[in-house]
């Protein structure tokens, strides 16, 4: 029973470090204005991603492709899309299209489908639409491909954002890793309540200043500071096993947790959100990502507290080996992105 428990913890935690990467999903952003009777959609797209999906077609299937992909409805009557313009810049890395519709009336609602790149089950969308006076933003991402606006309030902004955070936190394997680190080297559930509001806290400030741009760093930097936070908190936790949890971890909790918060921003600034139109999404956001985070938690605390009473003594050998797995899987990580970014 113990040789099979620690198989599949092996298995488990071998098959996050060949699948993950680092934890910024695919991202592609566009704005849709609409304008009397004609609606514009803007769009900026990752050059790799955009060439992964294009680079075999030419230019005209590239084209019936996206038109089929990308549907305007105004009025309940669909809009027929009358230019498409592609460019690549490859010194900023980007794929742009410029896309015009003429729309048979002009009055709400306005229902819009993207469905561009969802053959990648990581692949989200960030679009800013902008009719009859107003500004929202939307999150589209795999099940979630048609978005419809009616003039009302900003419900379905809220519940777009908090989707993307829930989806974030939980593809974002290396975060998961360091929750990981925290359940494992608590002592007490007590310990792991402060653990884990230190590490909330600190990220949910570091996201805002970084979406507001008062605080950036490069994903290069970031990145590999993440993957050493899971080194370092779970060689920690080795060290100090058999002891209470240190007070200092609570400090570096918090301070690994700003540098968590630093990655998430990115899934944000990615949508080029503007500063009049992002608290909620921010909020929304935010909410999603601590929704995820306390469904993993949530999930595995029990879970642990369960093994250890089928376990008994073996379990602190159990989790033992758990943390010398993690700490070698962030180590990877460390040396992928600071020699392979």
């Amino acid at each position: 029973m113990k040789g099979l428990l620690g198989l599949l913890l092996v298995n488990f935690l071998l098959l996050l470090s060949t699948t993950a990467q680092p934890h910024v999903v695919n991202f592609s952003d566009s704005e849709l204005s609409l304008s009397g009777s004609q609606a514009i959609w803007n769009f900026r797209i990752h050059l790799g991603d955009f060439d992964a999906k294009f680079s075999r077609n030419d230019e005209t299937t590239v084209k019936n492709y996206i038109a089929g992909k990308l549907e305007v409805a105004v009025g309940a009557s669909p809009c027929d899309l009358k230019r498409l313009d592609l460019a690549r810049d490859q010194g900023l890395e980007l794929a742009t299209m410029h896309l015009v519709y003429e729309c048979p009336v002009s009055h709400p609602p306005v229902e819009v489908r993207y469905s561009l790149f969802y053959g990648d089950p990581n692949h989200h969308h960030l679009m800013k639409l902008n009719v009859f006076g107003k500004t929202f933003s939307y999150a589209f991402s795999p099940g979630h491909e048609i978005i419809r606006f009616g003039g009302g309030d900003i419900g379905e902004t809220i519940r777009n954002f908090m989707k993307l955070g829930v989806a974030h936190i939980l593809t974002g394997f290396d975060h998961i890793l360091f929750l990981l680190t925290l359940i494992f080297g608590a002592r007490r559930l007590k310990d792991l309540f402060w653990l884990i509001t230190s590490f909330t806290l600190a990220h949910s400030i570091s996201l805002a200043l970084s979406v507001l741009d008062i605080v950036t760093l490069s994903p290069r930097i970031v990145e590999p500071l993440i993957a050493a936070s899971i080194v370092f908190v779970a060689v920690q936790d080795l060290s100090s096993y058999g002891k209470g949890t240190p007070r200092s971890m609570f400090f570096l909790t918090f301070g690994f947790g700003l540098i968590h918060g630093l990655g998430f921003s990115f899934a944000l600034r990615e949508a080029n959100l503007s500063s009049g139109n992002l608290a909620v999404p921010l909020l929304s956001f935010n909410i999603g990502v601590e929704l995820g985070q306390l469904l993993v938690v949530g999930l595995v605390y029990p879970l642990s507290l369960g093994l250890s009473r089928v376990l008994r003594g073996s379990y602190l050998y159990f989790k033992r080996a758990a943390l010398v797995i993690i700490a070698g899987i962030g180590l990877f990580w460390l040396i992928q992105r600071v020699f392979w970014s």
